[in-house]
């Protein structure tokens, strides 16, 4: 007989898009207030060399990060940190346009979930308008796309990013299960 069981509490990271880089270390402080701290950031890289789909909100010569949180937290959060990235982008808006993209997942051993407002027959609804999407799936040493994939996703970078992430929340899983 299945019986319900609780997730065990996760690492949490942002996805960045911006075309202001003068931005990040005031971007830096609002998040480590509104989330936690940050554990560590991934290089930043163009965006532009993925998509062009931002260029009419944002602009030209995008570039993309990813930050990590310090510690986990319930899986649960996932709705309340997109709620709040999405005031942040708000906050740094100019005439009605976001100077800044910030979309909030978490990882486990086996997959990466982004966060997002958008519907489509591959993300699931969880509350408040928000859907969870599985960008990749952890297999045989690394971290593997889906057809619906975003490109930066499968980048080295994020690759890396995700990987060193995994790691830390591995040491993590063993000093929690140790007696």
């Amino acid at each position: 007989m299945s019986k319900p069981i609780i997730h065990k509490p996760v690492p949490f990271f942002c996805g960045v898009i911006t075309a202001n880089e003068s931005v990040l270390p005031q971007l830096n402080k609002i998040l480590i207030e509104s989330i936690d701290e940050i554990a560590f950031h991934s290089p930043i890289i163009d965006f532009d060399n993925f998509t062009n789909y931002y260029k009419s909100e944002m602009g030209q010569e995008l570039k993309r990060l990813w930050i990590a949180f310090k510690g986990v937290r319930n899986v649960d959060e996932l709705v309340r940190l997109k709620l709040a990235c999405t005031g942040i982008e708000n906050h740094f808006s100019q005439k009605y346009s976001r100077i800044v993209n910030i979309d909030p997942g978490y990882i486990t051993e086996a997959k990466v979930i982004l966060a997002t407002f958008k519907n489509f027959s591959h993300r699931i609804y969880i509350a408040k308008s928000v859907f969870a999407d599985i960008q990749l799936v952890y297999q045989a040493g690394r971290y593997r796309p889906n057809p619906w994939t975003f490109a930066d996703y499968k980048s080295d970078t994020a690759q890396s990013f995700f990987l060193k992430l995994r790691d830390d929340y591995r040491k993590y899983l063993r000093d929690f299960n140790k007696p």
